[in-house]
């Protein structure tokens, strides 16, 4: 069986109730974020017991998770973050109507 991320959560582990804030660990994974998938592309929650045994495999897909968010490991100045400069649309203005 390979491992995989998850497909329900993503990788993230969880889901947060979006009008109430409240998390929950993902069903399909257990909260780990990644599953077995076997040969029949069916996914299975890695075993408590397995995860001494793949702990580097599963670094090493978080690493690779987290790169693909964007995530470099370094830190940013606050005057070069993407969010205080603007470059982040903000979800509110989407809602906004806009005149035209």
């Amino acid at each position: 069986m390979n491992i995989k991320r998850c497909e329900s959560c993503e990788g993230y582990g969880w889901f947060e109730d979006e009008f109430t804030g409240e998390t929950v660990d993902c069903d399909w994974c257990g909260g780990a974020g990644y599953v077995y998938r076997d040969a029949a592309g069916v996914d299975h929650k890695i075993p408590t017991a397995d995860y001494g045994k793949i702990a580097d495999t599963l670094e090493k897909l978080e690493a690779e998770r987290l790169h693909d968010m964007g995530y470099t490991g370094s830190a940013k100045h606050p005057r070069d973050q993407e969010i205080r400069l603007g470059d982040i649309p903000n979800h509110d203005d989407e809602a906004k109507p806009h005149a035209g």
